[in-house]
C-alpha cells in the first residue's frame, strides 16, 4: 500500500498544475466578455462587430480539436500544454498592442487555437495518472475548478482594465499563462514512471487514429451528449442571456449577477457527484445525458410558453437546469475515453468537445439571425426571445437522437 503513496501525491499534483493551467486558459477565453465597452471604444466598432470576436474565437476552438487531439496523441500531455499556454499568451500579446480589428481578430483565433489544445491535454493527465474508476470524479473536478478562470476575468483583469489601461491588463494575462508554461515544465509529466528499461511505443499513423475515433460508437455518444447538454448552456451563458434577461424580462444587472452566481454555484456543488455517478455506474452514462437533457428540455420549454415577464426567482428552474447540464456535459469525455483505444484518447476527447461548441455556435448564430428578422428596427422584446430560443429545440431533439442511436446495445447476429 505504503509504495503506491508516493505516486498518488504525484498524480495530485500534476492534477492540480494541468488544472491550473486549464483555470490560465479559461481566463483568457472569457477576459474579451468583461472589455467589450472598451474592445468597442478602442477598435472603434459596434455591438454586431464585437461579436463576430466571440464567434471567431469560439469557431477556431471547435475547428482547432481533431488537429489539437492528434497532435496530442503524437506528442503528449505535457507538451500540448506548453504549446497551448505559449499559443494563448502570444494571443493576449497580440491584442494588447493591437489598434486594429484584423489584428484583434488574429489574436483571438491564436487564444481559440491555445485554448483547444488545454482541455484535452488535462483530461489525458487524468486518464493516465489515476485509476479507472477515479478518473470521472477527477475529470469532474478539474472542468469545474478551471471554470473559476471566469473570475479571474471578472474581477482582477477587469480591475486592471479600468485602473491600468488596455495594454497592461492583457499583458498580465499573457504574463500568467508564461508562468503556467514554467509550472507544467517543472510538475507535469505524461505519464507515471513506468518500469526500467521500458520500451515507449511506436507513433500510431494519424489515420489510424482518425478511424478508431470516427468508428467508436462510445466515442460518438460522448459527441452527442456534450452537444445535448452544453448548446442551450453556452447560447445562454455566452451571448444570449444577459439580453434576455434584460430586454425581455426586465431583470437589472444585480438580479442578473445574483442568477449567473447561482448557476455557477449549483455548477460546482453538483458537479463532484456527477463524477461519482459517472464512475459507480458506466453503462448508464448515456441515460445520465439524457436525463439532463430532458431537464433542461423540460425547463427551457415551462420558461418560454410563459407569455408575460418572469422575475429572478420564476427564472431560477432554468437557471438550476442550464447549471446540470454545464455538470454533465463531461460524462461525454469519459464516455469516449473508455470507448477508443489509449492511443486515441486525445482524439477522442477533442471529437466530443467539437459536439457541444459546433453546435453551441450554430444555435448562437440562428438566434441572431432570428432575432434580427423577428426585430429589425426596434430592441428585441421578450415574444422575439422566445421564438428565438425555441430554435435550439430542434438542435437538442436531434442531439438526443443522435445519442440514443449511437448508445443503444447492437443487436445480436445471427448465425
Amino acid at each position: 500500500m505504503t509504495a503506491h503513496v508516493p505516486r498518488l501525491q504525484r498524480a495530485h499534483l500534476v492534477w492540480a498544475v494541468g488544472v491550473l493551467a486549464y483555470l490560465c486558459a479559461v481566463s483568457g477565453r472569457a477576459s474579451f466578455g468583461v472589455a467589450s465597452v472598451e474592445a468597442s471604444e478602442r477598435f472603434g466598432v459596434d455591438g454586431a462587430a464585437l461579436s463576430l470576436f466571440g464567434v471567431v474565437q469560439l469557431g477556431t476552438y471547435a475547428a482547432a480539436q481533431i488537429p489539437a487531439g492528434l497532435l496530442l496523441d503524437r506528442i503528449g500531455p505535457r507538451r500540448m500544454l506548453v504549446l497551448g499556454a505559449v499559443t494563448m499568451a502570444v494571443g493576449q500579446l497580440l491584442l494588447a498592442v493591437a489598434t486594429d480589428v484584423p489584428a484583434a481578430l488574429v489574436a483571438r483565433v491564436l487564444t481559440g487555437v491555445g485554448d483547444a489544445a488545454t482541455l484535452i491535454s488535462v483530461v489525458r493527465l487524468i486518464a493516465t495518472w489515476f485509476p479507472t474508476g477515479q478518473v470521472p470524479v477527477f475529470t469532474q473536478l478539474a472542468t469545474m475548478i478551471g471554470q473559476f478562470g471566469q473570475a479571474v476575468a471578472a474581477v482582477p483583469f477587469l480591475a486592471l482594465l479600468v485602473s491600468r489601461g488596455w495594454t497592461v491588463a492583457w499583458s498580465s494575462l499573457a504574463v500568467v499563462l508564461v508562468l503556467s508554461v514554467l509550472l507544467v515544465l517543472t510538475v507535469v509529466r505524461d505519464e507515471p514512471p513506468g518500469e526500467p528499461g521500458a520500451v515507449p511505443p511506436l507513433p500510431t499513423p494519424p489515420l489510424r487514429v482518425i478511424r478508431d475515433v470516427l468508428t467508436s460508437r462510445a466515442a460518438w455518444s460522448g459527441f452527442f451528449l456534450h452537444s445535448l447538454t452544453l448548446l442551450s448552456v453556452n447560447s445562454f451563458l455566452f451571448l444570449w442571456g444577459v439580453p434576455y434577461m434584460t430586454h425581455g424580462h426586465g431583470l437589472g444587472p444585480r438580479e442578473i449577477g445574483a442568477l449567473l452566481t447561482v448557476n455557477v454555484a449549483v455548477m460546482v456543488a453538483i458537479g463532484p457527484l456527477v463524477g461519482v455517478l459517472t464512475g459507480r455506474f458506466p453503462h448508464h452514462r448515456a441515460r445520465l445525458g439524457l436525463l439532463a437533457g430532458g431537464i433542461l428540455a423540460a425547463a427551457w420549454t415551462l420558461t418560454l410558453l410563459i407569455p408575460v415577464p418572469l422575475t429572478a426567482w420564476q427564472l431560477l428552474p432554468l437557471i438550476v437546469a442550464l447549471a446540470v447540464g454545464s455538470a454533465t456535459c463531461s460524462v461525454g469525455f469519459d464516455l469516449a475515453r473508455t470507448g477508443v483505444p489509449p492511443r486515441a484518447i486525445g482524439t477522442a476527447t477533442g471529437m466530443v468537445n467539437i459536439g457541444g461548441y459546433s453546435t453551441s455556435l450554430l444555435a448562437v448564430l440562428v438566434i441572431g439571425l432570428l432575432l434580427d428578422v423577428l426585430a429589425p428596427d426596434r430592441t428585441a422584446g421578450l415574444d422575439d426571445y422566445r421564438l428565438a430560443f425555441a430554435s435550439m429545440g430542434l438542435l437538442m431533439a436531434l442531439a438526443a437522437a443522435g445519442l440514443l442511436l449511437t448508445s443503444r446495445p447492437r443487436a445480436p447476429r445471427t448465425a
